[in-house]
């Protein structure tokens, strides 16, 4: 079957580089719209035989219209309707054709990329983006249903194949099998002992980081807001090409020498995951993604996050055997915050402020917790009611979060993540850039749909019904 379009443009002389441009890029759309008819209409010819019977006699009995929004616009197609004149019944050989549209109008190319601007932008700027580049009319309340509906359908895949990864495998008893006869023993009256091998020295692994954490978005069915969960899994860091020298003059560096610039880091390999569902569902996924990246369980994991209680219980269920590290960037505004209302409230001087809190500092640094609370405890006498609240907040915060404080130290010269950058960005990826816009409030299903749809496209595995596509 073959489609041929002539496409003539006209332009004025003193039209611009801009203007040449759109008046091509509408043209181009246009040929696309006749070239999309004349092949419908090929594909009628070639199929002229009734569905019902079998008869290739036929009697055209004029024209239907049918409208497809494309990405290339809306075309309207004069389906030919014809009547057997073997059984006497009328059919249109384009229903097969649009069959795949399960009665709608949008065609699969224009609903694949409606879902991907719905999951980015906002629908009313997702509609007009997509009428502004390709011409696809489709409004913006078409767009929010499509991306609901494909979205909570991904969710329900995603979580069954977490509960499917996660789920226990079926004890199987182990059968017994017959060892093979030792000839050469038996001939000779000696058994043959097996030869013992040293065990090789298994190089040092890196750990698996797991980083997780929340954020609140406005919600039409809580007064509150409601709590996003998000996870992100990395098995593969690299490091980023320092430059060799500045390229912009700054004022700092006269003088005397400044610190070397800190090394940052690549996540190569890694997966997000998100839902606004229970925390049993994100600790799921995020198992599941941990396998997916490497199915070994005796790698080391090292996990980051807030201390919240509901990531202690997702830790205990499906990362037991983590190293847990409290966000320093938290740990020391509990406490700092606490520690200066106490300076105000003594009314300390600033080289004894700043000493409070360099000891301080040190200490947890250090992972001396005991330190930390036998002085704070220390700080209670003599205060008033609001500075000692802080104080006691403080103190209770340092008791709840001791099992994941330990030596920063340390776990920086082991390379270990001290702070929950990592986690941050990736709250800041999946939620707050598509629904912490101004004015928006979301229902749980729907913000569910949505962060699925989003993981989908930052994990480059945008799945559609029958490919796998990857998207930039």
């Amino acid at each position: 079957m073959q489609v041929q379009v002539s496409l003539t443009i006209e332009l004025a002389a003193s039209a611009s580089l801009t203007e040449m441009e759109q008046q091509i890029q509408a043209a181009g759309r246009q040929a696309m719209r006749a070239a999309l008819k004349q092949a419908i209409r090929q594909w009628e010819d070639q199929s002229p035989t009734c569905p019902h019977c079998g008869d290739k006699r036929r009697r055209l009995e004029g024209t239907t219209r049918r409208v497809i929004a494309t990405l290339f616009g809306r075309v309207q197609v004069p389906r030919r309707r014809f009547r057997c004149q073997g059984c006497g019944r009328r059919w249109c050989p384009a229903n097969g054709l649009f069959a795949q549209l399960q009665g709608g109008n949008i065609s699969a190319p224009l609903q694949e990329a409606a879902m991907m601007a719905g999951c980015s932008w906002p629908y009313r700027v997702a509609s007009s983006q997509l009428k502004r580049l390709s011409g696809a009319d489709i409004s913006a309340e078409e767009i929010r249903r499509l991306t609901n509906r494909q979205g909570q359908q991904r969710a329900a895949q995603q979580q069954a194949a977490a509960e499917r990864t996660c789920s226990p495998p079926a004890v199987q008893a182990p059968t017994a099998e017959p060892e093979p006869p030792d000839l050469l023993g038996s001939l000779s009256g000696e058994v043959a002992e097996p030869a013992v091998q040293a065990p090789a020295a298994e190089p040092e692994r890196p750990p698996m980081l797991v980083g997780l954490d929340g954020g609140w978005v406005a919600s039409r069915e809580q007064r509150g807001g409601m709590e996003g969960k998000v996870a992100v899994v990395c098995s593969k860091v690299e490091d980023l090409p320092m430059p060799t020298h500045s390229r912009t003059f700054s004022w700092s560096e006269r003088g005397g020498p400044r610190r070397p610039p800190k090394q940052r880091h690549r996540l190569a390999q890694r997966r997000y995951v998100a839902t606004f569902g229970p925390s049993e569902q994100l600790g799921q996924l995020a198992r599941a993604s941990a396998q997916s990246l490497h199915p070994e369980p005796k790698r080391p994991v090292v996990l980051i996050a807030d201390g919240a209680k509901w990531i202690k219980t997702e830790q205990g269920r499906h990362f037991p055997q983590a190293t847990c590290i409290l966000d320093w960037a938290h740990l020391w505004r509990e406490i700092s915050g606490a520690l200066r209302a106490v300076g105000r409230a003594k009314q300390l001087s600033k080289p004894e402020r700043d000493y409070q809190l360099s000891l301080y500092r040190c200490w947890l640094w250090q992972g001396c917790v005991d330190l930390a609370l036998q002085g704070l405890r220390r700080l209670r006498t003599g205060l008033e009611t609001e500075p000692l609240e802080r104080l006691n907040e403080a103190i209770t915060y340092l008791e709840n979060q001791r099992d994941w404080i330990g030596s920063y130290e340390q776990w920086q010269e082991q390379g270990y993540p001290v702070g929950s950058g990592m986690i941050e960005r990736a709250v800041s990826l999946l939620i707050n850039r598509r629904m912490k816009k101004r004015g928006m409030r979301w229902k749980r299903a729907n913000g569910t749909a949505v962060v699925a749809l989003r993981t989908d496209l930052l994990n480059e595995d945008w799945i559609t019904p029958q490919r796998l596509r990857a998207f930039p």
